[in-house]
C-alpha cells in the first residue's frame, strides 16, 4: 500500500490493515496550541508484534494546521528544534494542553 491515499475510507483501510512484524505505539509528551496551529512532542514506540520485545524509539515532533476545530493539515518532523522553530514562527507564544 504505496503511495499517496486520500480520504476517509483509504484512511480507514490503512489503519485497519491486519498486524504483523514491527508494530508502532504514539506517545504524546505535550501538546502545545495557539489557535490556528498546534505542536504535539510525540514518542514513537516500535515492538515486535510476535513478543512485544522492543525494536526501537524515535523522538519526534507533528505540526497541525486547524481549521474549524478540525485539522487541515499536519506534517512530521524528525527533528524537534525544527518542529518548534516552525511552530512558532517567530514569535515564540504558545498555551500548553496536557495530553
Amino acid at each position: 500500500m504505496k503511495g499517496l491515499r486520500k480520504g476517509r475510507e483509504a484512511a480507514r483501510l490503512w489503519a485497519t490493515r491486519p498486524p504483523g512484524g514491527v508494530q508502532q505505539t504514539i506517545e504524546v509528551e505535550e501538546l502545545f496550541e495557539d489557535g490556528g496551529r498546534a505542536l504535539a512532542l510525540i514518542r514513537r514506540v516500535w515492538r515486535w508484534d510476535e513478543d512485544g520485545s522492543p525494536a526501537g524509539e524515535d523522538e519526534m515532533a507533528w505540526l497541525f494546521e486547524l481549521n474549524d476545530d478540525r485539522v487541515r493539515c499536519w506534517r512530521p518532523f524528525e527533528d524537534r528544534e525544527a518542529a518548534w522553530r516552525a511552530y512558532h514562527g517567530g514569535d515564540g507564544n504558545s498555551s500548553r494542553i496536557q495530553p
